[in-house]
């Protein structure tokens, strides 16, 4: 498919919508803004993006969405969890951060295919490459980094979801600027996939699903009241995230989180996994992996309500490529009948 198409339509959408959910976000509690590891990014690297989302200045935004991979707009949502402008975009790459792009990429590759088995090809992994992407090359064809990961959980979800009857309608807090997202609206069928975070991180996502599903019915915020939605008329909708609390009680079969849970503060993590409890249909699932340790609130103590019972946790082995004492499980929980 061809992505170089004019997105002039698609940037005013998204500005009209950043506006209002970043005017509309002071009308809310506390707990939907920004807080910990998160105040740090929003402080030093969306400078540019902001102001240009603000103004609606077209040649802005897509300038800095052509690169949003090297750009600061995506810090802390795609690659590395490293300063990759540090050690990767300079003149020269030391031999020391050769080897750890490497010795990450392979590790992460393998890891997907121990986990997939022969069930999906490797052009299962292959993805629009929007925004510049680095990643690896596996028999000459590119792969863009975080690929395999994302493409796993896609499967993942799916797979809880094939005795599910109907429409199935998947909420994600937190979806990063889209890849998670991209498999599983591509491979799946009757699906409505809802997107809940930040402002600054919507308009991002909304830039990659626009750009990646043009046929698909995506709706943006103020384009139409999510409360009492029908969620046939939408293949996408993409919200800030004090809009979950619009959402009628059991309207939802999944709901998954990837890291931004144990990054937020007590009582906006009280408040989300309450509020999902609250959304997910009776059998339905609850599904994140978060860290234990290594950040200010350990998903081993998230606020998990009694309905949710826990069906597995495992250790998530993606990042063991470069860091041997990782503290990072998947926790899937089922909502009692």
């Amino acid at each position: 498919m061809d992505y170089s198409g004019d997105v002039t339509e698609s940037l005013k959408r998204i500005s009209i919508a950043y506006k209002k959910a970043s005017h509309d976000i002071f009308n809310h509690s506390e707990i939907f803004r920004p807080s910990n590891e998160w105040l740090p990014i929003y402080k030093q690297s969306y400078k540019e993006i902001i102001p240009a989302l603000e103004d609606c200045d077209i040649n802005a935004i897509d300038k800095i969405y052509k690169n949003f991979w090297r750009d600061s707009c995506s810090s802390g949502l795609v690659g590395l969890p490293v300063d990759m402008k540090l050690s990767f975009f300079g003149n020269k790459i030391s031999f020391i951060n050769k080897a750890l792009y490497l010795n990450d990429s392979l590790h992460r590759f393998n890891l997907w295919k121990k986990l997939i088995g022969n069930r999906y090809p490797i052009c299962s992994l292959f993805s629009p490459t929007l925004g510049n992407p680095y990643g690896y090359f596996v028999n000459d064809k590119f792969i863009k980094s975080g690929a395999d990961y994302q493409h796993y959980y896609a499967t993942q979800i799916n797979d809880l979801l094939l005795e599910r009857q109907g429409r199935k309608v998947v909420a994600e807090i937190g979806g990063g600027y889209g890849g998670m997202a991209y498999y599983l609206i591509r491979d799946s069928n009757n699906l409505t996939y809802i997107d809940f975070d930040l402002p600054e991180n919507l308009a991002l996502t909304s830039y990659y699903l626009l750009k990646a599903f043009p046929e698909k019915k995506i709706l943006l915020y103020g384009e139409d009241e999510i409360e009492g939605i029908k969620f046939a008329d939408y293949d996408i909708i993409l919200m800030p995230s004090f809009q979950l609390d619009k959402l009628h009680e059991r309207s939802c079969d999944l709901i998954f989180n990837s890291y931004s849970l144990a990054e937020m503060s007590p009582p906006t993590i009280r408040h989300y996994v309450q509020q999902s409890a609250n959304l997910i249909n009776d059998g339905g699932w609850f599904f994140h992996v978060n860290h234990t340790s290594h950040s200010l609130v350990s998903a081993e103590d998230f606020p998990i309500p009694g309905n949710l019972k826990l069906i597995r946790k495992e250790l998530a082995e993606w990042n063991l490529g470069r860091n041997s004492n990782m503290d990072e499980y998947e926790f899937l929980y089922k909502k009692s009948i």
